[in-house]
């Protein structure tokens, strides 16, 4: 429980330090690297893996990657939104990380790593691939998913997904992600 405090402490301090100086990101940073290779408890390295990952750093990926086949999901998950989607390309390592996340058994682990790749500007087939395979998903969440990061990396299968889903069930918020298949169709249409 102190490590898991400690940690979630120190994540909040970077998160919410809106200085220009941030002076303690570095050496946050540094302990995250260093105590996520070392942490056994699945809670603890879930939030160490995710403070990794709000800090911009390569060596967050390693990380990330060498926790991807974790037998604790929380840890998968947060491995599967933790890669840096902001690059203009993933690794190979990523990719095929992102790609083994998306066919992971836990419904909560695919729709993380669909998200970011939904999210990120690497448009490789592969990913696509991974998406489209998760169109016909038992877990109506990650369908929805798939269908939004389809329509983001201007794929037509987008159209056939969304049109496939089954209703919401009752009492389902509005799910904004399937307007991406508006805008898509808008700027396939535009051309």
């Amino acid at each position: 429980m102190h490590r898991l405090f400690g940690t979630e402490v120190l994540r909040l301090t970077h998160l919410f330090d809106e200085s220009e100086e941030d002076r303690f990101a570095a050496p946050t940073l540094e302990l995250f690297l260093n105590r996520s290779a070392q942490e056994q408890d699945a809670a603890v390295l879930t939030e160490l893996l995710t403070g990794l990952a709000e800090h911009a750093d390569p060596r967050g990926d390693e990380r990330l990657l060498s926790c991807a086949g974790h037998p604790d999901s929380r840890v998968r998950h947060a491995v599967a939104f933790g890669f840096d989607r902001w690059s203009p390309a993933f690794s190979a390592a990523v990719r095929k990380a992102l790609v083994d996340l998306m066919a992971d058994p836990d419904a909560d682990v695919r729709q993380g790593a669909c998200r970011t790749v939904a999210d990120s500007k690497d448009r490789a087939p592969e990913l696509a691939e991974a998406m489209a395979a998760l169109l016909d998903d038992a877990s109506r969440p990650v369908r929805v998913s798939a269908v939004h990061g389809l329509a983001r990396h201007d794929d037509e299968r987008c159209v056939e997904g969304a049109r496939r889903l089954p209703p919401a069930p009752p009492g389902t918020s509005y799910e904004y992600d399937l307007d991406e298949v508006w805008r898509y169709e808008r700027r396939r249409d535009g051309r």
